[in-house]
């Protein structure tokens, strides 16, 4: 009986070993599968990256490069006019778009992440915050238009512009500087007030010093939403000025928008608008790239700066 006993449990082992085996197959097989989906669709999302890039750079990079190109000034009815109203334009809205968005947005972050109890009326906030995201900009541009430009009677101006840009941006600023105070470790605003400072006293000094890294990637990246934002503009700003604009008040013609009017309107005036929005489009794309590019540099050089101070802690 003993060596009955022992044979069914030695094969109940094996059979439990088998059956162990083959659920550690069908996860690898699974996983395997899972990981050449994961990089499949990441390389099919590079590859349409980098064809869209090479496109649009193959057909007006020569023409984005070429200093008469970018510092001259357009021409209405004869080829071979420039672009730099509309360089001046697209950043000139992006700082008045900043001077705006950027209270409101650090503001609003400061009070919701060191104020501002948890509660239904903050989740409130950050859903609309995030639903706000998501609405199209065309939507915008039409809102835009009927309350800045008609009723507040701002006209196509850089104002009206502005107005709507820090409108649209608002919740990104918002949640990206909500996000970087929330990294700061509790044991600053513990030391701080150990020391004899007040909450306003710890934010002002301790807690923005320590998040203005990732503040400045959020205010990064809505440089380059704004500089590249076009439903908008056409509705609120302009698509087409012979000179430079001065006044916030005056209209203007950022670089994305007068690139919808040279493809569209402006093909039947200019004569060479094919070739001056390409290389428009170019000097675009590659304005935005650095954008992106600068708010990752700064948030990988604050996270390499944390992990070296981290040693030292």
């Amino acid at each position: 009986m003993k060596g009955n006993e022992a044979l069914i449990i030695s094969g109940g082992i094996e059979c439990g070993s088998a059956a162990v085996r083959r659920g550690e197959a069908r996860a690898k097989r699974i996983d395997r599968t899972a990981t050449i989906s994961v990089w499949t669709v990441a390389m099919f999302g590079l590859a349409l990256l980098a064809f869209i890039v090479v496109a649009i750079c193959w057909k007006g990079l020569l023409t984005a490069i070429n200093p008469h190109f970018v510092f001259g000034a357009p021409k209405t009815s004869a080829a071979g006019g420039g672009i730099w109203p509309m360089i001046w334009s697209s950043f000139y809205l992006a700082v008045l778009t900043l001077v705006i968005v950027l209270p409101l947005g650090v503001g609003a972050a400061i009070y919701l992440a060191e104020y501002a109890r948890e509660g239904s009326v903050t989740r409130l906030v950050r859903f609309g915050a995030d639903t706000l995201t998501t609405v199209p900009s065309i939507v915008f541009g039409i809102f835009g238009l009927l309350l800045f430009v008609t009723y507040l009677g701002l006209g196509y101006s850089l104002i009206a512009g502005a107005l709507l840009l820090a409108l649209l941006n608002l919740p990104t600023v918002m949640r990206t500087s909500e996000e970087a105070i929330k990294a700061v470790p509790d044991s600053y605003r513990e030391a701080s007030m150990g020391l004899g400072a007040n909450r306003w006293q710890t934010v002002k000094k301790v807690v923005l010093p320590t998040a203005i890294p990732g503040i400045t990637t959020g205010a990064i990246l809505s440089i380059g939403r704004i500089v590249g934002e076009s439903a908008a503009i056409i509705y609120t700003v302009g698509t087409f000025v012979l000179r430079v604009p001065v006044l916030p008040t005056q209209p203007a013609a950022p670089m994305a928008g007068n690139i919808w009017y040279l493809f569209s309107e402006g093909g039947g005036m200019i004569p060479d608008a094919v070739k001056i929005a390409s290389g428009e489009a170019a000097l675009l794309l590659l304005v935005v790239l650095a954008f992106n590019l600068l708010a990752r540099l700064i948030a990988w050089f604050y996270k390499r700066k944390t992990r070296i101070a981290s040693r030292f802690v």
